[in-house]
């Protein structure tokens, strides 16, 4: 078996980097009646270095739930009827 010929880097097209053009950006803003508005790049990265330079928050972690204990003993039963007849409200016995 021949070995694999390598690949041929030269048929790949160099890439350049886009560079926006503020000023047409402008003149479209101006000719639709909008004001272009353009932030300060000074003051971003001022921004993104404090933000950056400022402590991480402490990780605390959440206390795990208590384990909830299944109780197996014998069913109860429960007496959730009562006869309202028999029984004197509070605002009866005035």
């Amino acid at each position: 078996v021949a070995p694999a010929a390598p690949a041929a880097a030269s048929g790949l097209p160099k890439v350049t980097p886009y560079v926006l053009s503020v000023a047409e950006l402008e003149q479209v803003a101006r000719e639709s009646g909008l004001e272009w508005v353009n932030s300060d790049s000074d003051k971003v990265a001022a921004v993104q270095a404090a933000i950056a330079a400022e402590p991480r928050p402490i990780h605390v972690p959440r206390e795990p739930r208590p384990v909830v204990m299944v109780d197996e003993g014998p069913l109860v039963l429960v007496e959730t009827r009562k006869d309202l007849r028999q029984v004197t409200l509070p605002f009866e016995q005035a």
